[in-house]
């Protein structure tokens, strides 16, 4: 599974973070965040919140400055469900990898820090469940491989931990000839698909 190609640069990073204070200058840790995300546009009917998960290694380059860059590359779980009756599609479930680069705003006087910037997703695992189903009815669902948008994250630091808050915003549309043929609501109308997520969480 492509899933398990993110599980090695997880552990590379890992070990990195545990000898950063003697060889590598620059701030190395792990989020674990939970996200509650949703689906919107034109597309699908009838979006309603899902719980997910994002965790993977960051890198704060220059964290005593001012002025930083933070980076990660992250695992995402997020998607949508939607309230659509009992025969309808009841949930979209996906898993990304993110990774984004982005300029750091540390707080002067203060243990807070602010992010914005852009962020570039690979769309790993698809599903699609129907009612109340547990099993998922299609896999590759037509949702495109790629995703760009916008991040931002509100950081409170703490000497071992951090508190890190934060949305995604998704800018193109994810449709990629989106047909769920036979169940309701209809599809294949080449609307728009975009993700919109929270996260909050710890930094290690």
């Amino acid at each position: 599974m492509r899933l398990f190609c993110f599980i090695p640069l997880l552990f590379l990073l890992t070990t990195v973070t545990a000898q950063q204070k003697a060889e590598f200058p620059h701030k190395v840790g792990i989020k674990t965040n939970i996200n509650i995300s949703t689906l919107i546009g034109s597309e699908l009917q009838n979006p309603r919140p899902k719980f997910g998960y994002t965790a993977g290694p960051y890198i704060i380059f220059n964290p005593e400055n001012r002025w930083s860059l933070y980076t990660e590359a992250v695992g995402s779980f997020r998607g949508s469900k939607f309230k659509n009756g009992d025969t309808g599609y009841s949930r979209i479930s996906t898993f990304y990898v993110d990774i984004c680069a982005q300029p750091l705003y540390n707080i002067p006087n203060s243990n807070k820090a602010i992010t914005l910037g852009p962020y570039a997703s690979y769309l790993a695992l698809s599903s699609l469940f129907i009612g109340a189903k547990k099993k998922p009815e299609l896999n590759d669902i037509g949702f495109k491989d790629y995703d760009i948008g916008v991040a931002s994250y509100y950081h409170i630091k703490g000497n071992t931990v951090s508190l890190q808050i934060g949305a995604k915003l998704a800018l193109i549309s994810a449709n990629n000839n989106v047909n769920f043929i036979g169940y309701y609501p209809k599809t294949g109308n080449g609307k728009t698909i975009k993700s919109l997520s929270f996260e909050i969480g710890m930094a290690f």
